[in-house]
């Protein structure tokens, strides 16, 4: 019984290589991954050509746009001055009642 199991495994391991050969084998392997590989090439063509269109398209319109907002023939806008630092101002907590400052009091005697 055992070597009918395995006359039966050849026959079906040589009928897979002939349906294998019978249908391309690996030269339809290497024709369908030189088609994809020239598809791949072409979409890659079309995307750059597409991007670099649309590059020149936003460049174009950034452009007009610039020269809507700051006017035609104008110069740039000057830059803005320096910001000075912020110092805060000193405030006397207690304030001072008239008479009661040390020059009053001399002024007083």
């Amino acid at each position: 019984m055992e070597i009918v199991a395995l006359i039966i495994a050849v026959v079906a391991l040589v009928v897979a290589v002939l349906a294998y050969a019978r249908t391309g084998g690996i030269q339809d392997l290497r024709r369908q991954v030189s088609a994809l590989g020239s598809t791949t090439e072409s979409l890659r063509d079309k995307t750059t050509d597409a991007l670099d269109s649309l590059r020149t398209r936003t460049a174009d319109t950034l452009e007009r746009l610039e020269r809507t907002v700051r006017g035609r023939g104008e110069s740039p806008p000057p830059a803005a001055p320096e910001a000075k630092p912020f110092v805060p101002e000193e405030k006397n907590p207690v304030p001072e009642e008239k008479g009661s400052a040390p020059e009053d009091k001399k002024k007083e005697e």
